[in-house]
């Protein structure tokens, strides 16, 4: 559990944070990786004669690095603090995407983004742990949504930027890029970061981190809010499994539904302003358990539009566009919710909480296109119905484990 000062100690000062926007590029530069190589990817298995498998690698084994790094990095900086895992991180990621330009295999690229991957996991976890430790728990919440947004606009963005540059510069163009942020990072990290880590582990071995992670573990509120925030990510990556295909079914080309259900990123921002200026004031536990609320209306709705018989792209949009809102609430909360929970294990939960995330998103997206959701929508929306539904039980169990401890 967390160490906690008693009621009449004085509150730990907590040290001065970096400028918010240097962590939102901590952030956002891991979250680059893995979309700006996105429209460049044709060019890459006919310059370097892959198979389209070994192509979509190049994206898989970054976002398991993208997990597995973050398991390892939140552990380490408990002990020897976040400013040199983020340097060592970013230098690594520059390094990566340097490397990456000069390939002239699948083979040795696939090998440069685990690099990448690796370099990306201790920029966005440790860009994490620094808001955690330098805001109280409502403040960090309120900061962790403006970077949401950030993070948000970076993918569209990417992806965007990613194709002009496949156009001119090819997939090396791409490359250079990431190295070029990465290094970025680096730099920002020197001249702008300071340690935010003020009481570090004092001892680092084998024991320590098995006990880091058991203590983490154990705690009920940490597994309560991290459950939750991989809920929503898996719900998210589920629904772009499912979704084309119920388009698809109403006359839609993928053009129009790529339209439509942008609006769902659109709302995804516009739920994380309304948290910032609104929602998280209410306290953390309070804002999630209205986003979870809000989260089973919407899906909900998505699933009774369809099973009615409406045809309009709005019967699903709509449904959508509420969820995307709910998620832009529930994800900054119940990330804070968790990495502050972990306490003087914060690293150790950032890390957690981060690589599940990455996990949920690939295990229950793959889950529910498995058991049939691309075929039949209603299976789909039912399985959404079932995670949101146990989003709100782990938000009220959050709520009564803080009633029994006041």
């Amino acid at each position: 559990m967390s160490r906690a000062a008693s009621p009449t100690s004085p509150p730990v000062p907590k040290p001065s944070p970096p400028p918010l926007w240097v962590i939102a590029a901590t952030v956002g530069s891991s979250v680059m990786g893995i979309t700006l190589l996105t429209p460049a990817l044709p060019l890459v298995q006919s310059d370097l004669g892959a198979s389209s498998e070994a192509v979509q690698l190049l994206l898989t084994v970054y976002l398991a690095a993208l997990a597995i790094g973050q398991l390892i990095y939140g552990t380490l900086s408990d002990r020897f603090g976040r400013r040199p895992i983020l340097l060592f991180g970013a230098f690594l990621y520059g390094i990566g995407g340097a490397l990456g330009v000069g390939a002239d295999s699948v083979e040795l690229l696939t090998t440069f983004r685990i690099i990448q991957g690796l370099g990306a996991a201790a920029c966005l976890s440790m860009g994490r742990a620094i808001v955690n430790d330098c805001f109280e728990r409502k403040l960090a919440a309120r900061f962790m949504s403006t970077i949401q947004i950030m993070q948000a606009l970076v993918p569209v963005l990417s992806l965007a930027f990613g194709g002009v540059l496949a156009h001119y510069l090819g997939w090396q163009g791409s490359m250079g890029v990431t190295s070029l942020a990465g290094f970025s990072v680096f730099l920002l990290a020197i001249v702008k970061t300071t340690e935010t880590n003020i009481n570090p582990s004092t001892s680092f071995n084998l024991r320590s981190i098995v006990t880091a992670y058991a203590e983490v573990l154990s705690n009920p509120v940490f597994l309560s809010f991290a459950l939750t925030s991989g809920l929503q990510v898996g719900m998210f990556f589920a629904m772009n499994g499912f979704m084309p295909f119920q388009y698809e079914r109403h006359g839609q080309t993928p053009m129009e539904f790529g339209l439509w259900f942008s609006l769902t990123s659109v709302f995804y921002l516009i739920g994380n302003t309304a948290n910032r200026l609104y929602f998280v004031s209410r306290g953390i536990e309070r804002a999630a358990m209205i986003g979870c609320c809000l989260c089973l209306i919407a899906v909900i709705a998505l699933f009774t539009t369809q099973w009615l018989g409406y045809t309009h792209p709005l019967s699903l949009a709509l449904p959508c566009c509420l969820f995307g809102f709910s998620n832009g609430i529930i994800i900054a909360n119940s990330t804070i919710g968790a990495i502050s929970a972990a306490g003087h294990n914060a690293g150790t939960g950032t890390g957690l909480a981060g690589a599940w995330q990455m996990a949920a998103g690939g295990i229950f997206g793959s889950l529910i296109i498995g058991i049939g959701g691309a075929q039949n929508f209603s299976i789909g929306a039912g399985g959404l119905i079932i995670m949101s539904a146990a989003s709100v039980c782990t938000i009220a169990y959050v709520f009564r484990i803080r009633k029994s401890l006041a």
